[in-house]
């Protein structure tokens, strides 16, 4: 049965799916396969959310248990179908894909989700292997950049139970570019980025969110070596900046667990309580509005040495 994603995945906590904003709500796909009403997808482990205008997934939102991972050999669990509950016209299909240098990107990545009974495993592997949850990604950056961020996911230490909650999607912006075959095939978007947020229980039992944007431009579409140089902290955002970008509404315990404290949100910090951002300190929780001259006053009041210890402290990569 395909329950989708849980709120109350991580123990102690529960994490509400992103929400869209007033400029994306006329865009949401209603699937004309659920309910009315009902517009999130669910599949084995995750759940996504369809855009109308460039029929790919708005996000894809997953449970994911390191603690009981399953492997599927060979090629089980591979097959790429279109989800009719959506829509074949309501999807990028494999005509995008097929003798092109475009790749069918999964959101939710196959391995993420292939945890439980052997079976679940198994059925959740092929789920992923929908249309819907796929983006338009160059195969230089899927197999590339963006298997950075895929393999830090499956290697993860550091939380209580082994349990991730993985939200990620595509960037789309005015400067996105479009593929074409030619006369009578419909232009594909290809999203200008991708972003991928990892919320977790650490040790010591306090919520800590991770979110990152790698963008699909020029530069890393040169090369297919960048995986073996870069290193996962220097793309690392605040979510707040996950919110500009994507247009969606993210649970408020995604902004105060998120280190990066920097922008005006619920995250920010009122610089008349600033003291040492390298410690758990009231003044790493309160909130405020931050102005320009606010955030630059809080960036100089901390030293170079102490922002890298801090975000050493949570990157994992």
């Amino acid at each position: 049965m395909r329950k989708g994603y849980q709120e109350n995945f991580l123990t102690n906590f529960s994490l509400a799916l992103p929400q869209p904003s007033l400029a994306l709500e006329g865009d949401i796909l209603q699937p004309p396969g659920l309910s009315h009403g009902q517009k999130v997808v669910p599949y084995i482990h995750f759940s996504l959310l369809m855009s109308i205008s460039t029929k790919q997934a708005i996000y894809s939102a997953a449970n994911v248990d390191n603690s009981a991972q399953q492997t599927i050999s060979g090629g089980k669990g591979r097959k790429w179908f279109i989800d009719e509950r959506v829509g074949r016209e309501n999807q990028i299909t494999n005509d995008a894909y097929t003798g092109t240098p475009w790749d069918r990107g999964h959101l939710t990545r196959r391995t993420a989700v292939t945890w439980g009974s052997y079976n679940t495993a198994l059925e959740a592997s092929n789920d992923s292997c929908a249309y819907t949850n796929a983006s338009m990604q160059h195969k230089h950056f899927n197999e590339d950049e963006w298997r950075v961020p895929e393999l830090a996911v499956a290697k993860f230490k550091l939380a209580k139970g082994n349990k991730l909650v993985v939200m990620t999607g595509p960037i789309f912006t005015t400067c996105d570019r479009y593929f074409t075959k030619g006369i009578g095939f419909t232009p594909v978007r290809i999203p200008s980025a991708f972003w991928k947020a990892i919320t977790y229980v650490a040790i010591n039992g306090d919520l800590v969110t991770s979110a990152y944007i790698f963008f699909q431009d020029t530069d890393t579409l040169k090369t297919t070596k960048a995986k073996q140089r870069i290193q996962l902290r220097h793309f690392r955002v605040t979510t707040t900046e996950l919110q500009l970008w994507t247009g969606l509404v993210f649970d408020e315990q995604m902004f105060d667990s998120n280190p990066l404290k920097f922008y005006d949100g619920p995250e920010t910090i009122r610089v008349s309580e600033l003291k040492d951002l390298s410690t758990k300190t009231k003044a790493l929780l309160a909130a405020g509005v931050a102005t320009a001259q606010t955030i630059k006053a809080a960036r100089h009041k901390m030293k170079l040495d102490s922002l890298y210890e801090l975000v050493d402290e949570l990157s994992w990569y």
